[in-house]
């Protein structure tokens, strides 16, 4: 199976997985608050990783390049991206924040465009628009969801800065050393101490609680599927270029919105809008899969 395949299927399963969490995510406000959810998770599988890492360890990972910029990637990507992510999904949802972080691809691409030479092809570039004009059209008539507030579309747009960020970083670094693993566990490593930091700095409500017993069970098993995510993420982006793999990780928006309209449906609502821009998007997934194989 050639490279380009690779990235295609492990994107696809991030999709998915990242729905999955999504959703798990929305479930578990009552058990704590966004940073809660988020250092909970980090730390629980933060020795899964270490585990991995240490058992396929190559003594040429040791590489202090890569290392610098595996950790400037987890400020942004699983670090400040999460914590807003955790946010916005609280706030207004996930049926509004999923599909917003479909522009992530848009960032992505041009800084990808700019900053590392990637030069996509017509059918990538077509497939980005599709995904980000089908996010678009996703929020409209959002004033149908309960909790839904125009001030809030920060809290998604911040995630999408973040996530872009350590998209670029993420591939840049493992174009110094393809070592995922290794990769994903330097990120985590900062991710947890930048969060930390920020803590400090937050009002005494936005503070994370680790007191609660349930909380870690629950918080603890999200932030597994997210680890199954955040791997898989790794490896698609080492076998493809950014601008193919990013609009397949933000097609887990259309996931998100199946498994909203059946397990979320008491607490939010999908609109005919919501399926046309889920069309746009798979339209782009589509185009993305003629480029690759």
């Amino acid at each position: 199976m050639e490279y380009g395949q690779l990235a295609v299927i492990f994107g696809l399963i991030t999709a998915l997985l990242t729905a999955s969490f999504q959703i798990v995510v929305r479930k578990g406000k009552d058990f704590g608050n966004a940073l809660t959810g988020v250092l909970i998770g980090l730390i629980v599988n933060f020795p899964i990783m270490v585990g991995i890492s240490y058992v396929t360890w190559e003594p040429e990972w040791f590489n202090a390049k890569a290392i610098m910029i595996f950790a400037a990637t987890g400020i942004f990507g699983p670090g400040l991206g999460r914590f807003f992510l955790f946010m916005s999904i609280h706030k207004i949802g996930v049926a509004i924040t999923s599909p917003l972080l479909s522009c992530t691809p848009l960032f992505s691409a041009a800084l990808a465009f700019g900053l590392l030479g990637e030069r996509p092809d017509f059918y990538i570039w077509v497939a980005t628009f599709c995904v980000f004009f089908g996010c678009l059209v996703i929020t409209f008539k959002r004033e149908e969801f309960p909790g839904w507030k125009p001030r809030y579309l920060w809290l998604p747009i911040l995630a999408v800065l973040s996530f872009s960020i350590g998209n670029v970083l993420r591939k840049h670094s493992l174009n110094v050393l393809p070592a995922p693993i290794f990769g994903g566990t330097i990120t985590y490593i900062t991710a947890m101490s930048s969060l930390i930091l920020l803590s400090f700095f937050l009002p005494s409500d936005m503070k994370p609680n680790l007191k609660a017993k349930k909380g870690w069970v629950f918080w603890g098993f999200c932030g597994f599927i997210n680890m199954l995510a955040f791997i898989c993420r790794w490896i698609a982006t080492k076998y493809g270029d950014l601008t193919v793999v990013i609009p397949l990780f933000a097609s887990s928006s259309i996931f998100a919105l199946f498994l909203s309209s059946f397990l979320l449906r008491d607490i939010e609502k999908v609109t005919k809008w919501s399926y046309l821009g889920t069309i746009l998007i798979i339209l782009g997934v589509v185009l993305i899969g003629i480029s690759s194989f």
